[in-house]
């Protein structure tokens, strides 16, 4: 073999197994089901893309949103991940409220009946018997959630010693202790006088209050008000998606444990926060158990609505942030219709660095490729810090979808690798190339040495 043939042989092999070891690019192989083109402003420092809810249909539930990508033109993944709102900010607020007395109930008679109006106001309904003794319970509004501070007492006409328990909470049901056995003190009058009328409260933020005391000696008037004082958010500026009302389709209608379980399924397992209940035509009251489906014998319940009538579409029910697609009303009586479901939900968003080369495109949905770990977190972190608090990422707007592999990047079986066959068989023939060279070379005669008397 001519020395230039094994040469062009030898580049031959190094070639073909150089563009074996090569690895594909991420947008080489049709791996993600649907893609969204991005319609990005330039010139930001980073981008903000919401996800869609057709992009739910696709995303895998299991893979936690890790298939969710963005690629520049070429097809190659920039840098990405889920976005971490900014932290919320906060002003001072002070107001006045009036104390609202809670009737006392009687032995074996219903007591009073505490609910929202339609606008959210505290609505109290004596019980059947007229109240009896002393007042030891007082509600009041504070019209907007507030992280609670302090609160002040009115100034009394007489002396009082007490001790009064301080619960917050957001729906008249759930309440949770802001202050416990605080003491208020007034002795006196003038120089000397002792007016001990603040106390500090503490949790969390909450619309609606409730004050206790196990005395008979509280010192308030019928229009008594109180002073709260603490910290609201400016929800002008909060870093949040919008969000979303769907109505749910009835699915089924069944018999279920001395009661009736209906049925409901969202397009797309979607990232739900909040329920509501509309009651059908001729039903005007009804408690209803909400649970989130996971399989035909297994559900979470996610808590207790309680439609009354005028508040059936005012009062959501609000529940951890988390994908689900089939959800269950039961009711311990049956109604004349199945009632109407909303759910609420908060597109997840991502964020996305300007690598590349533009336009990008939004990838979704993939048995086995997953986004890669860049750290977005620290870069978002940076831009905040070089450019105020109030920086947010640029949002985009999207085009309209087309498929990529569509169903077929769902499949968990997985395409087979080439990669390592071919592998082999080029070092295969790589190595029988570099045995035949040598094979040759030892059939040639050895070169005539010219000092060799035979030889000439």
């Amino acid at each position: 073999m001519r020395r230039d043939g094994r040469i062009g042989l030898f580049v031959i092999y190094v070639a073909a197994l150089g563009a074996v070891l090569s690895p594909a690019r991420a947008g080489d192989d049709p791996q993600y089901a649907y893609g969204w083109p991005i319609q990005a402003p330039k010139g930001a420092g980073a981008y903000l893309v919401e996800l869609p809810r057709e992009a739910y249909a696709w995303a895998q539930p299991d893979a936690g949103l890790a298939d969710v990508i963005v690629v520049d033109a070429k097809g190659r993944e920039v840098a990405s991940g889920p976005y971490r709102p900014a932290a919320p900010t906060s002003h001072p607020l002070t107001l006045d409220a009036p104390l609202l007395p809670v009737p006392n109930g009687s032995d074996g008679v219903a007591g009073p009946s505490i609910r929202r109006s339609t606008n959210g106001d505290i609505v109290i309904e004596p019980g059947a018997a007229p109240a009896t003794g002393h007042v030891h319970e007082w509600l009041f509004d504070a019209r907007s959630t507030i992280a609670p501070e302090r609160l002040e007492f009115p100034p009394t006409q007489r002396d009082a010693k007490l001790s009064v328990d301080i619960d917050s909470s957001n729906n008249l049901q759930d309440w949770t202790s802001s202050a416990s056995g605080a003491s208020i003190v007034t002795l006196g009058h003038g120089e000397g006088a002792v007016d001990a009328r603040v106390v500090k409260l503490a949790g969390m933020a909450a619309r609606y209050y409730r004050v206790r005391t196990n005395s008979d000696d509280a010192p308030w008037e019928a229009d008594a008000r109180v002073t709260l004082s603490g910290s609201v958010e400016d929800a002008a500026a909060r870093d949040q998606a919008t969000r979303v009302w769907l109505d749910a389709a009835s699915t089924a209608t069944a018999a279920s444990g001395g009661g009736v379980d209906y049925d409901y399924k969202l397009p797309a397992a979607l990232p739900v926060s909040a329920v509501r209940v509309t009651l059908g035509e001729g039903d005007s009251v009804a408690r209803l158990e909400a649970i989130s489906v996971n399989s035909a014998v297994s559900g979470d319940t996610l808590g207790i609505i309680v439609v009354t009538p005028g508040q059936d579409d005012q009062r959501p029910l609000g529940v951890p942030p988390q994908r689900r697609q089939l959800i269950r009303l039961h009711s311990a009586t049956p109604l004349r219709s199945a009632p109407k479901l909303s759910v609420g939900w908060r597109p997840d968003r991502f964020v996305f660095l300007p690598e590349g080369e533009p336009p990008y495109r939004l990838q979704v949905g993939s048995a086995s490729a997953r986004r890669a770990a860049w750290p977005v977190d620290d870069a978002v972190a940076a831009l905040r810090t070089r450019n105020g608090p109030a920086w947010r990422p640029e949002a985009v707007t999207l085009g309209e979808a087309h498929p990529l592999a569509g169903a077929k990047a769902l499949t968990s079986t997985a395409p087979f690798d080439w990669t390592r066959p071919v592998l082999w068989i080029v070092l295969l023939l790589g190595a029988a190339l570099v045995a035949g060279m040598a094979a040759t070379l030892l059939r040639k005669p050895p070169p005539a040495d010219p000092g060799d008397p035979e030889a000439h």
